[in-house]
C-alpha cells in the first residue's frame, strides 16, 4: 500500500462527546461561525434552518408568508431532536427562536453545550439597517428603532441566559471568536 494512500482522508480534530449548539439574536452570524469552526476542527455541522428549508422547498421567510410562523416551528422542533441525536457530535446552529418552546430548552441544556453569541441591541439594530430586506421570517424590512427589537429580544432571553457560555460579539471579532470556540472544542472534546 501506498505511504500516502490516506493523505486526503478527512478525519476530525477534536471527538465531542455532545455537540456544541450556537445560537445568536438577529444580526449575529452564526451560521459563518458554525461553518468555519466545523472547517477548521473536521466535525459534522448541522444548520437546522438548512435542514428546515431543505424539507419545506422553500425559504424561511417563503415558508413563514404561505404557511405561517407555526409551520416553521414544528418542523424546527423536528429537526432539533434530529441534530441533537446525530453522530458523531459536532457543531450544531440554531436560529433565534429555537428555544422559544421550554421542551427544546430543555432538551438543548441537557444532550448539549449551548453557547450563546450574544450583540447589544444597538449593534443588532445597525446590522439588520444594513441587511437585505426580507432575509429574516420575522422582519421583512429593517428595523426603524431598537424599540421594534427590544420584545423580540425579550421573549428569547430566558433561552439564552441559560447557555454554558456567552460570547460577547461586541467586544470579539469573529476570528477572536472562532480562535476562542476552537480551543473550547479541545476542552469540550479529546483529541483523536
Amino acid at each position: 500500500m501506498n505511504a500516502l494512500s490516506n493523505y486526503y482522508e478527512h478525519g476530525p480534530l477534536v471527538l465531542l462527546q455532545r455537540p456544541v449548539v450556537l445560537i445568536g439574536f438577529f444580526g449575529v452570524d452564526q451560521h459563518s461561525l458554525g461553518r468555519d469552526l466545523a472547517a477548521l476542527s473536521g466535525l459534522p455541522l448541522v444548520e437546522v434552518d438548512r435542514w428546515i428549508e431543505h424539507a419545506a422547498g422553500q425559504s424561511l421567510v417563503s415558508l413563514v408568508q404561505k404557511q405561517g410562523l407555526a409551520a416553521l416551528r414544528q418542523l424546527e422542533d423536528r429537526f432539533l431532536a434530529q441534530a441533537l441525536a446525530a453522530r458523531p457530535p459536532g457543531i450544531v446552529v440554531l436560529g433565534d427562536g429555537a428555544l422559544l418552546k421550554e421542551a427544546n430548552r430543555q432538551q438543548v441544556l441537557a444532550k448539549a453545550t449551548l453557547v450563546y453569541l450574544k450583540l447589544s441591541l444597538a449593534s443588532t439594530y445597525w446590522k439588520l439597517r444594513h441587511q437585505a430586506l426580507g432575509s429574516h421570517p420575522l422582519l421583512m424590512q429593517p428595523p426603524e428603532s431598537t424599540a421594534e427589537l427590544r420584545p423580540l429580544l425579550a421573549e428569547r432571553q430566558s433561552g439564552f441566559d441559560q447557555a454554558h457560555l456567552t460570547l460577547n460579539m461586541d467586544e470579539l471579532t469573529p476570528e477572536e471568536a472562532r480562535r476562542h470556540l476552537l480551543n473550547k472544542l479541545s476542552e469540550w472534546g479529546r483529541g483523536t
